[in-house]
């Protein structure tokens, strides 16, 4: 801009006599607006966000995307002002948006006052841009997941500049409005082939009714989305297809206080294959002390969880057989919080000990199973502000079962954690376990003491703990 405004200095005296013959025949066109910007993708702490915020810029500027938290709405283009003045030069390309509404109308520059030629004709307003696009696609050990859509155009042109009296008027800067962008991660459900809403006002009244409307037989996508609120219910999802989302992991919970067994699944009993669920909670309030609390327990293949979480004390999540994978999730416990047959990678997951307990996990690894409970970067905490958890205190397993599999990779582990790191269980010693850990991190890390040292993998072992290939041969789609 800088260069342009002086070359209108050099010209400024052969302009306004030009202009003065010219007239009011000229407009100066507005600066179009600029893109919406990309939303990025999140990484999940203990609470997710709304949709991203994406940048717009006036003409011939650039749109960078902000990372946020999943699931927001489509994005505006910020609409450009800049008219100019009679015989102005109009210089496009503004200042950077940052505003995270919609595209704003932003008015247009003053001519330049000087010249003998009265009332310059009100500039054109500025195009509208297209909307924010949202979040691309990712693939790594954080945030990432598939496209999200497109925003929509932006709101009306920005207005014309205001007449002067001849002379050279430099067209108006424009910042466009950022767009509201796509969610975090892109389409939590990509080729949902349809979507049941519940909440209040909308389809059905509570996850159940959405569930049971979905076909038995149902053999393509189908999105139940979940509004805001606290839903007091004991949901059972035992279709297929089925891609259950909320608003965020913090605003959208299934809840009930159940001092359950582990035979009736808690608050929620998935059995359906083929299962999403992203930005809900799961939690059951039975309560420190009341016993086993379930909040899921997941009975089937391919069951993903993407910036989920799952709340109780004691075997909050039960991970009962099949295949499943968590990514960016907070599961919250104080006894075997995590439990269970299946095999199950947990990548960048909190695992808070809300209370003391323990262990954190219990699996019954299956004999013949190559792997049970894996889990790839993320943390093991408790917050000293909001439990009573002494340090070395918990250990990392205990084995249910005499074959039990667990394995931590480049973990951070609060003091809290046992020195020795695993335990015995009822008749369940260690002799037969496969647990194991590579480059733990933190107050909790121990690799030298005599229980865990023989248990630390070597940088070929740790090669073969991947998505892909524990999985195999599902790839989550959420893990892309």
């Amino acid at each position: 801009m800088r260069s342009m405004l002086s070359r209108r200095g050099y010209l400024g005296l052969g302009m306004a006599v030009g202009l003065a013959l010219i007239g009011c025949s000229d407009s100066g066109s507005g600066g179009s607006s600029g893109s919406g910007g990309s939303g990025g993708r999140s990484s999940q702490g203990s609470t997710a966000g709304g949709g991203s915020v994406g940048a717009t810029v006036g003409s011939g500027g650039t749109a960078s995307g902000q990372d946020s938290a999943p699931t927001g709405g489509s994005g505006k283009g910020g609409a450009a002002g800049g008219g100019a003045g009679a015989g102005a030069t109009n210089v496009q390309g503004g200042a950077v948006g940052t505003s995270s509404n919609g595209g704003a109308t932003v008015a247009g520059g003053k001519s330049g006052s000087g010249g003998t030629n009265a009332g310059g004709t009100t500039g054109a307003g500025g195009a509208t841009g297209p909307g924010g696009a949202g979040g691309s696609q990712d693939a790594g050990s954080h945030d990432s997941a598939s496209t999200g859509g497109s925003g929509t155009d932006g709101p009306g042109s920005g207005t014309g500049g205001k007449s002067g009296s001849g002379g050279n008027g430099s067209g108006g800067s424009s910042s466009g409005g950022s767009g509201t962008g796509g969610s975090t991660f892109g389409t939590a459900c990509p080729g949902a082939t349809q979507t049941l809403t519940v909440g209040s006002g909308q389809q059905y009244a509570t996850v159940q009714a959405a569930v049971n409307a979905v076909p038995s037989s149902n053999s393509k996508l189908v999105q139940i989305s979940v509004k805001a609120g606290k839903y007091k219910e004991q949901v059972t999802i035992n279709k297929p297809f089925v891609c259950l989302t909320g608003e965020s992991a913090t605003t959208t919970t299934i809840t009930n206080a159940l001092g359950t067994n582990i035979v009736n699944g808690g608050t929620v009993l998935l059995t359906g294959n083929d299962f999403s669920a992203a930005n809900i909670a799961f939690e059951n309030t039975g309560g420190d002390g009341s016993g086993q609390a379930v909040a899921l327990m997941a009975q089937g293949q391919r069951q993903q969880f993407r910036d989920c979480r799952f709340l109780s004390y004691q075997d909050t999540l039960y991970t009962n057989t099949g295949t499943q994978y968590f990514r960016d999730c907070f599961i919250q416990g104080d006894t075997d919080y995590v439990f269970g047959d299946a095999t199950a990678v947990f990548e960048n997951c909190t695992m808070n000990n809300v209370a003391e307990g323990t262990a954190v996990t219990a699996p019954r690894t299956p004999q013949n199973a190559a792997y049970g409970f894996v889990f790839l970067g993320g943390s093991l905490t408790a917050n000293p502000t909001t439990s009573t958890v002494r340090s070395n205190h918990v250990y990392l397993g205990r084995p249910w079962g005499p074959y039990a599999a667990a394995a931590f990779l480049n973990v951070a582990m609060g003091a809290h954690i046992a020195a020795d790191g695993w335990t015995t269980m009822s008749d369940n010693t260690l002799a037969n376990t496969h647990f194991s850990e590579y480059k733990s991190t933190g107050a909790g890390a121990n690799p030298t003491n005599a229980t865990r040292s023989p248990r630390q993998l070597s940088d070929s072992q740790a090669a073969s703990y991947t998505v892909v290939k524990v999985l195999s041969p599902w790839t989550p789609s959420y893990s892309q």
